[in-house]
């Protein structure tokens, strides 16, 4: 089965977000028989082609992005006869084509938080942007998404047929199912300045993100000789958060660790004596299925998807007062038997999400559409 994929976000060697999700998804599918032909305007990066060692690469000469997209991918996939289209990167697909098209859109974000100030518009970058985003998803003869929070914002905010939106879980990359030995995990550890117990977040640091809320809880809890370890963010970022934690009394408590590598994150997870998600907005929250995945206690925001995700994962907590969340981080810090409990609904969780699982769904979305 010939798949196209948009792969014109592969040019680096970046593992986040979209990029994260569309190499996992290429690597599952090719097993299953998926012969995936990678679309690109510059050369895809090598890291991704060792994962990806069987696609075949297309990359079109020197153009501007509109026309590489309207005219020269379904050009191009016509004269590769390929079976369908699919784009992983919540746009990037022609209005036409001689092959059905696959949109991944991962949520809706842009157009639901936050607002913009004025005029009720959404955050979703120029007019030309949004043009892209719109084209993508009206002319998609299926749009997969990630969780069924995320399906009701797209169907209701984006005014797409409910009919036309699928969900298919994300998962956690194969590094976070496998054991971590003791001694990779404490050089990891170590490196990043970890010497206590420590409560650990990774993703932005963005208002949605709601780190803010996570520190005063963390204050409230009064753990005395354990650390709040906040991984990502920005460097502009930096003193907003010492600031705040200074005026809660724990800017000696509090330890920004900025970006982590994808190979440290693992031993990061594991050496946690937990992982906390205080977002306001997810879409889907691949963050708690890393934790799980490790078999680490999880405590993560009611709010959108991540309840969804998490399940029986682990324990959730309201955002509108710190209360909860305080009490939760404290019978973690006292009482070992909480935390084994959430460590073994955390395992027992993970076993929902696998990219075998998400790939065989995607096949069956292609199947259905007629590729074979």
């Amino acid at each position: 089965m010939r798949i196209g994929y948009n792969s014109r976000l592969l040019a680096t060697a970046d593992l986040r977000g979209w990029n994260r999700y569309a190499i996992n998804l290429i690597e599952s599918l090719i097993p299953l028989g998926v012969e995936p032909i990678l679309y690109a305007d510059q050369p895809v990066h090598a890291d991704h082609l060792a994962r990806l060692s069987v696609a075949e690469v297309r990359v079109s000469p020197r153009m501007g992005y509109d026309r590489w997209e309207q005219i020269w991918l379904p050009s191009q996939a016509r004269r590769d006869k390929v079976k369908l289209l699919h784009s992983p990167f919540n746009f990037g697909l022609p209005w036409s084509s001689h092959c059905p098209r696959v949109l991944t859109l991962h949520d809706a974000i842009d157009h639901v938080y936050p607002q913009t100030p004025a005029g009720g518009l959404p955050r979703s970058g120029t007019i030309r942007d949004r043009l892209r985003h719109w084209v993508a998803r009206t002319r998609a003869d299926r749009i997969i998404t990630v969780s069924a929070h995320a399906r009701s914002d797209i169907v209701r905010h984006l005014g797409v047929s409910a009919e036309k939106v699928v969900v298919i879980p994300e998962a956690a990359d194969p590094r976070f199912h496998r054991p971590i030995d003791n001694s990779v995990r404490n050089e990891v550890v170590g490196r990043h300045g970890l010497s206590r117990p420590y409560v650990f977040y990774v993703g932005g640091w963005e208002q949605r993100k709601n780190i803010p809320f996570l520190v005063k809880a963390f204050a409230e809890a009064a753990l005395d000789g354990v650390d709040l370890a906040l991984a990502g963010g920005k460097d502009d970022q930096r003193d907003e958060l010492t600031n705040l934690a200074r005026s809660f009394g724990v800017a000696d408590q509090l330890r920004l660790i900025g970006y982590v590598p994808d190979a440290d994150l693992p031993a990061l997870y594991a050496g946690a004596l937990a992982f906390v998600y205080p977002s306001e907005y997810e879409g889907f929250g691949l963050q708690l299925c890393e934790a799980m995945a490790i078999g680490r206690p999880v405590l993560a925001s009611r709010a959108t998807s991540l309840p969804e995700v998490l399940g029986e994962g682990g324990d959730t907590f309201p955002i509108d007062e710190t209360g909860p969340l305080a009490t939760q981080l404290s019978r973690l810090a006292n009482d070992p038997s909480y935390g084994d409990d959430l460590a073994r609904r955390a395992r027992s969780r993970s076993a929902s999400f696998s990219w075998e699982l998400t790939a065989r769904a995607t096949l069956a979305v292609y199947r259905e559409l007629g590729a074979s």
